[in-house]
């Protein structure tokens, strides 16, 4: 049986997900449920941990993108490994999904983009 494990880190103005094992058919369920409750803030996915991910493991990092969407909340990701980089650009997912070299970069984009984001990224 596989397994992915999570650590949530929460910050002063984002949230950070350690992920690590396996992205597969088995534990997307899960971890696409704990994620929906984090995205009404800016999330930084660390996946350097994960060492497979299959079908379903690409379609939880795009719904998670679409669920940040829709809250109107950044997302970056860091540490993708090679393979699965290649498939995210290949999908188009990283058009959607900052792939950072680290997370001082994801850090960067998760910064608001307008003066109105800033006034509330300011005051929040």
């Amino acid at each position: 049986m596989t397994t992915v494990d999570m650590v949530v880190i929460e910050g002063d103005r984002h949230t950070t997900v350690l992920l690590s094992g396996e992205m597969d058919r088995a534990t997307c369920p899960e971890v696409r449920s704990r994620l929906r409750e984090l995205v009404h803030r800016p999330l930084v996915l660390d996946v350097s941990g994960v060492e497979f991910f299959d079908a379903d493991g690409l379609r939880t990092l795009h719904q998670c993108a679409c669920n940040c969407q829709a809250e109107g909340t950044a997302l970056a990701l860091v540490g993708m490994r090679p393979f699965p980089a290649k498939l995210c650009r290949i999908l188009g997912l990283d058009r959607h999904i900052p792939m950072c070299a680290s997370t001082e970069e994801a850090l960067w984009c998760l910064l608001p983009r307008s003066d109105d984001e800033i006034r509330d990224w300011l005051s929040g």
